[in-house]
């Protein structure tokens, strides 16, 4: 399979709080793996807020809820710090390691997983590599990444002409909002 083709998300989603969880757990998901920087809160933004705090304890009465990010151990443990959810730091993604570590530590299968996240490179790539379902969401703030994230940004661009060019339904009904909503 070509390298394009794992980077097509099941779904893609405005937000996190765009998501219809309910239906996702009536397709049997029994867990949840968010990225942090720029899934749920921006890169500049130190810890969650009220309303994100609320949907990750919310969500976690019927899924099992992991962050899964590539940044630090400190960057995770200060903006996760008031809420109990298990984290994986410096996770590698879209290496399978992270993935795997967190799908043992709550005893999950992968195909039982939806990876949300905002990069294709890392979050929908790894998860794809996997089996896991992998729903796509539109940045918080672009302008606080970091510069390895924008280096995949730019990666990223290539990639979304492939899928355009190889595979254009499944770009249009998963990937164009995306493109629209970032202005690529």
């Amino acid at each position: 399979m070509a390298l394009y083709q794992k980077c097509i998300p099941h779904a893609y989603a405005a937000s996190i709080f765009d998501i219809d969880y309910d239906e996702l757990k009536k397709q049997g998901t029994r867990a949840l793996f968010f990225d942090l920087d720029n899934t749920i809160i921006a890169y500049d933004d130190i810890e969650l807020d009220q309303q994100h705090r609320a949907l990750l304890d919310a969500l976690k009465r019927d899924f099992d809820v992991v962050v899964l990010s590539n940044t630090s151990y400190k960057r995770v443990s200060l903006a996760l710090k008031q809420i109990d959810v298990f984290f994986i730091w410096h996770a590698t993604k879209p290496l399978k390691r992270g993935f795997r570590k967190a799908c043992q530590n709550i005893q999950v299968k992968p195909k039982d997983v939806v990876m949300i996240g905002d990069q294709l490179m890392t979050d929908i790539l790894g998860a794809n590599r996997l089996g896991m379902k992998t729903i796509l969401v539109r940045s918080v703030k672009r302008k606080s990444d970091r510069w390895m994230t924008k280096i995949n940004r730019r990666l990223e661009v290539g990639v979304l002409k492939k899928i355009q060019k190889k595979q254009p339904e499944l770009y249009l009904e998963r990937l164009k909002t995306y493109v629209d909503d970032h202005q690529m």
